[in-house]
C-alpha cells in the first residue's frame, strides 16, 4: 500500500495553483494584447496609416513653362532657363563643415551681386569672410534635415559644385525668366515677381496684362521620402499633363527697337533731359514697331531700380502736348468746313484777352492776317484760337473725343487706362486747349490721334501683340489690325497732311528738315505743370511726323522731358527725330524722293 505524504500533496497543490495563475496571467496578457491590437489596428488604424504616409510621403508641385515673348522677326525677348537651389543635409554630412565652407565659398561668391560689384579688394575680402562664416553656421546645424545654401545657381556653377563630390549637397531645379536680349523692350515686356503667397506673377507691360495667357498651369504630385524626408532618387515625378503658358509674338521689330533704345538714351544724355520716349507705329495697321523709354531698367534685376521706372511712361505719364496738338485743332476745323489752309486769321494781330487772362504767342510775335497754314507752320497760338472759336465748344469737344483724347488705348500693356478729359469748358478753356495747353494726354494717345491723319482719317487701334500660340496644341491666334473709327474724311486728312509738310519744311525746325525725304510733322514745346502752376524754366519737347506723307510707312514721336541744353523742341526733339528717321528709312525701305 502506497502512502502520499501531506507535504508532497501540499507541494503539488501549490504547483497547480501557480500554474493556473501563470496560465491566467498569460491569458490576460494575450487578451490585453488582443485588445490593444484591436484598438490600434481597427479603432486607430486609419489615423496611424495617415501618420505613416505623412512621414514618408510629401506633395511636390510641378509647374509648366511660362510662355515666351518674341519680336515679330523671330528674336526671343523673354523665355525661361533652368536654375538651381543648392541645399545641404547637415545630418548626413560626413566631411568637415569648415573644409566644406572653404570649398563652396569661392564658387558661390561669383553669383553674389554684392561681391561682384565691390570696388576694392579689401571690401571683397570682407564680404568673402562673412559669407564663408554664414555657410559654416548652416553646415554645422546638425539639427536640420534640409537647409538652402544658395538659390538661382547657373548650370555652370552647379557642375563646379558637383565636381567637389560632397555627399550631403543636392540641387533642386526650377525655371527662371531669362532675357536673351538683355534689357531690350523692358517697358513693353514688364517682369515676373512674386505675389503675396510667393507665387510667380507678371507685373507691368505684357507680363502683367497677359498674365493669364503667359502663366503655366501647375500639378501636385506625391512622392516617397526617406527617414530624413528627402525624396528617393529613383522616382520620376514628371507630369505629362502639365500645361505650358502661351507664347506671345509682339509687333516689335528687333532692329527698330534696338535703334530707338540706343538713340533715345543718347538723346536724353546729349540734351541733358530728365527722360525721353520714342515710338514708331505703322499708321495703316496700328502695329507698334518700336517703343522705347529712358531711363529704363533690367527685367532680371528689377528690384535694383526704383519702381517709378517700371511703368511704361508712354501710357502712365500724362503731359500737356503743346503745339503738336495744333494738328488736331486744324483737322477739326478743316473737317467742319469752317476754315481752309489759305483762310486768313483776322484776330492774329496781337495777344488775345479773355477777362483777366492774356494769351500770347510762344515768341510774343504777331502776324496780322496770317493764313491758317502759315499759322500752323509758325505755331501761332492766336491762329489756333481763331480756328477753335469758329468750330465752337460743343463741336470742338466732340472732335477731341473722336481723336481719342481721354480714351484708353486698348493695348495689351498693363498700364493702359483712360485719362482725364478736359472739363469746365468756357472761352479760356477752348482757347488754351486749341494749342495744346490745359489738356493732358499720354504719348500713345497722341501718336494714335495723329496716326489717324496719316491713315487718311481712319484711326487704328495701336497693337503690340501680333499673335498668341498655344504650345500644347500648336494653335496660333493672329491679332488682326482694328479700325477704331473714321475721325475725319480722306479729303480733310490729305489737306492737313499737306499743311504738316509745310510745317516741317518752313516751321521752327526747318533748319533740320530732310532734303531727301518728305516729312509731314509738327514740333511741340510745353511747360511742365507743377503743384504751383507752370514752371517757366522746364519744358517738354516733342516732335511727331510721318513719311512718306502720301503713303506713310511709319509715324514716329520723340519726346524729351526737361531738356537743359535748350527748352525748344526745334533744337532738341526735332533733330533727334530726323537723326533716327535717317536710319529708320533704311531699315524700312523708305526710298528718297524729289520734292520742292
Amino acid at each position: 500500500m502506497i502512502h502520499i505524504s501531506k507535504k508532497n500533496q501540499h507541494n503539488s497543490d501549490s504547483s497547480l495553483k501557480r500554474g493556473k495563475i501563470i496560465l491566467i496571467t498569460i491569458y490576460l496578457g494575450l487578451l490585453a494584447i488582443t485588445v490593444r491590437l484591436f484598438y490600434w489596428q481597427i479603432v486607430k488604424g486609419d489615423s496611424l496609416q495617415q501618420q505613416a504616409e505623412n512621414q514618408y510621403r510629401r506633395s511636390v508641385t510641378l509647374t509648366g513653362n511660362r510662355g515666351s515673348i518674341y519680336t515679330s522677326d523671330g528674336y526671343t525677348l523673354v523665355t525661361n532657363k533652368r536654375v538651381y537651389t543648392l541645399f545641404v543635409q547637415p545630418q548626413i554630412l560626413d566631411q568637415n563643415p569648415e573644409q566644406v565652407s572653404k570649398l563652396l565659398s569661392p564658387i558661390l561668391l561669383n553669383e553674389i551681386d554684392e561681391y561682384a560689384e565691390a570696388s576694392d579688394s579689401a571690401t571683397k575680402e570682407e564680404i568673402a569672410k562673412s559669407y564663408e562664416e554664414q555657410l559654416l553656421i548652416k553646415l554645422e546645424n546638425i539639427n536640420s534635415r534640409w537647409i538652402s545654401l544658395k538659390t538661382n545657381l547657373s548650370e555652370e556653377t552647379k557642375k563646379q559644385i558637383e565636381s567637389l563630390e560632397i555627399n550631403a549637397l543636392g540641387f533642386d531645379p526650377h525655371l527662371q525668366r531669362y532675357y536673351p536680349e538683355a534689357s531690350m523692350a523692358a517697358h513693353v515686356t514688364g517682369f515676373v515677381g512674386k505675389d503675396e503667397d510667393g507665387n510667380d506673377i507678371g507685373y507691368f507691360g505684357l507680363e502683367g496684362a497677359l498674365e493669364n495667357e503667359l502663366k503655366a498651369r501647375s500639378s501636385k504630385n506625391t512622392v516617397i521620402t526617406d527617414a530624413l524626408g528627402l525624396q528617393l532618387s529613383d522616382q520620376n515625378i514628371e507630369d505629362s499633363n502639365l500645361i505650358d503658358g502661351r507664347n506671345i509674338t509682339t509687333t516689335l521689330r528687333r532692329d527698330v527697337q534696338f535703334l530707338l533704345e540706343e538713340e533715345i538714351e543718347g538723346g536724353v544724355k546729349k540734351y541733358g533731359a530728365k527722360s525721353g520716349e520714342a515710338i514708331v507705329m505703322e499708321p495703316k495697321t496700328g502695329k507698334i514697331l518700336g517703343l522705347a523709354a529712358y531711363p529704363d531698367y533690367s527685367q532680371s534685376e528689377f528690384y535694383k531700380t526704383d519702381s517709378q521706372f517700371h511703368k511704361n511712361p508712354s501710357l502712365s505719364d500724362l503731359y500737356e502736348p503743346g503745339s503738336t496738338f495744333k494738328a488736331i485743332t486744324v483737322s477739326a476745323g478743316i473737317e467742319e468746313g469752317v476754315i481752309q489752309p489759305d483762310i486768313q486769321c483776322i484776330k492774329c494781330d496781337g495777344p488775345r484777352q479773355f477777362g483777366k487772362y492774356t494769351i500770347r504767342t510762344w515768341n510774343n510775335e504777331y502776324n496780322p492776317n496770317i493764313t491758317i497754314e502759315e499759322g500752323l507752320a509758325k505755331s501761332d497760338n492766336t491762329a489756333m484760337i481763331f480756328v477753335a472759336e469758329k468750330i465752337g465748344i460743343d463741336k470742338y469737344k466732340s472732335y477731341l473725343e473722336k481723336f481719342g483724347i481721354g480714351e484708353e488705348i486698348g493695348i495689351d500693356l498693363q498700364e493702359d487706362r483712360s485719362t482725364p478729359f478736359p472739363d469746365q469748358w468756357g472761352e479760356v478753356k477752348l482757347a488754351t486747349t486749341s494749342f495744346g495747353q490745359g489738356v493732358v494726354v499720354n504719348t500713345l494717345q497722341l501718336i494714335r490721334a495723329i496716326g489717324a491723319i496719316a491713315n487718311g482719317g481712319i484711326m487704328m487701334k495701336p497693337m503690340i501683340v501680333d499673335s498668341v500660340k498655344n504650345t500644347a496644341t500648336g494653335e496660333v491666334i493672329e491679332n488682326t489690325p482694328t479700325q477704331v473709327r473714321r475721325v475725319i474724311s480722306k479729303e480733310s486728312a490729305d489737306t492737313v497732311t499737306k499743311m504738316l509738310i509745310t510745317a516741317a519744311q518752313h516751321g521752327e525746325a526747318q533748319w533740320i528738315a530732310s532734303k531727301t525725304y518728305a516729312v509731314a510733322g509738327k514740333t511741340g514745346t510745353s511747360q511742365v505743370v507743377t503743384e504751383n502752376g507752370y514752371d517757366n524754366e522746364k519744358t517738354i519737347a516733342s516732335f511727331i511726323g510721318f513719311t512718306p506723307p502720301e503713303d506713310p510707312k511709319y509715324i514716329m514721336i520723340i519726346k524729351l522731358v526737361e531738356p537743359t541744353q535748350s527748352p525748344w523742341a526745334a533744337e532738341t526733339a526735332a533733330p533727334l527725330w530726323y537723326k533716327i528717321a535717317n536710319k529708320l528709312n533704311l531699315l524700312l525701305n523708305v526710298f528718297p524722293e524729289s520734292f520742292d
